[in-house]
C-alpha cells in the first residue's frame, strides 16, 4: 500500500513542505511511537535518522559531570529531532530523549539530504526552522538563569499541553528533575506550588493539568516568547 503524505502532515515541518517533497518523502518517513524514557539519538552516535514528532514531546539534553542532564530545548510536533546533521554534522552531539510519549514519522538523513537537494524550497523551510530552535534555545538559557523552578514547570507544561493537545500526561516528577537538571525534592516543592495554586493536580505517575488559567498564572515571562515564535 502506498504511503499518503496526510499520514504524517501532524508535524509541522512535514507540514510546511511544498507538496512535491512530500510526496518524495511519504514513502520513505515510517511512522512509529516513541515511548517516554527512550533514548532516541545519543552524544557522539552516528546520526543515521532525524525524527518528526506528531505527538509528545522530545527533551534535547547535556550529561554534565556528576550525572545529572539538562534540557537544552525540546521539541514537539513543531519540529524535528536530529537538525544538525543539516549543518554538516554526522553524529548528535546530545542526548534526544522522549519525555511524554507519542508518535513520530523517522526520515533516515541520506533521504533527507535528496530531499533537500531536488526541493531547494524544503531547504528554507528547513533553514526556517533552524532559526525558530535558535531561538527557543537561547531563551531556555535566558530562562534557566532567572526564574525559579515553579515557574519553568509551569512554562514547560504549557507548552506540552499545546503540543499535544492534551491536558494530561504520563509525566513523573523524576523525568522532570531530569529535564531541568535540579535535585527531584527542588521539583517536589515547584509541583506542590503549582498543586496548591489548584493549577495541576499530581497522582500515580499522571500529571493533570486543571486549570490552564492558573498555571499560566504560575509560569514565566519566556512561555509567551515561546509562543510567539511561530516560524510557519
Amino acid at each position: 500500500m502506498t504511503t499518503q503524505p496526510s499520514e504524517h502532515l501532524d508535524n509541522t515541518v512535514l507540514a510546511a513542505l511544498p507538496s512535491d517533497a512530500q510526496a518524495f518523502l511519504a514513502s520513505r518517513l515510517l511512522k512509529k511511537p516513541v515511548m517516554s524514557g527512550e533514548v532516541l539519538h545519543e552524544p557522539g552516535a552516528p546520526l543515521i535518522h532525524v525524527i518528526f514528532p506528531h505527538s509528545g514531546i522530545v527533551s534535547m539534553q547535556g550529561i554534565l559531570q556528576d550525572g545529572r542532564s539538562v534540557e537544552s530545548a525540546s521539541v514537539g510536533r513543531e519540529g524535528l529531532v536530529g537538525v544538525e546533521c543539516m549543518l554538516g554534522k554526522d553524529v548528535s552531539s546530545y542526548y534526544a530523549t522522549v519525555a511524554i510519549s507519542g508518535q513520530a514519522s523517522w526520515l533516515t538523513v541520506t533521504d533527507l539530504e535528496a530531499a533537500l537537494d531536488h526541493f531547494p524550497d524544503a531547504r528554507h523551510i528547513m533553514r526556517r526552522y533552524c532559526v525558530r530552535l535558535m531561538h527557543d534555545l537561547m531563551q531556555a538559557v535566558a530562562c534557566a538563569s532567572v526564574h525559579s523552578a515553579s515557574q519553568r514547570v509551569a512554562t514547560w507544561l504549557l507548552r506540552a499541553e499545546d503540543r499535544t493537545c492534551g491536558s494530561q500526561f504520563e509525566l513523573t516528577q523524576r523525568t522532570l528533575a531530569n529535564i531541568f537538571g535540579l535535585r527531584l525534592a527542588t521539583i517536589s516543592d515547584a509541583c506542590g506550588r503549582l498543586n496548591g495554586a489548584g493549577a495541576i493536580d499530581q497522582a500515580r505517575g499522571i500529571l493533570t493539568i486543571v486549570d490552564r488559567t492558573r498555571l499560566a498564572d504560575q509560569s514565566c515571562e519566556c512561555y509567551r516568547r515561546y509562543a510567539n515564535s511561530a516560524w510557519v
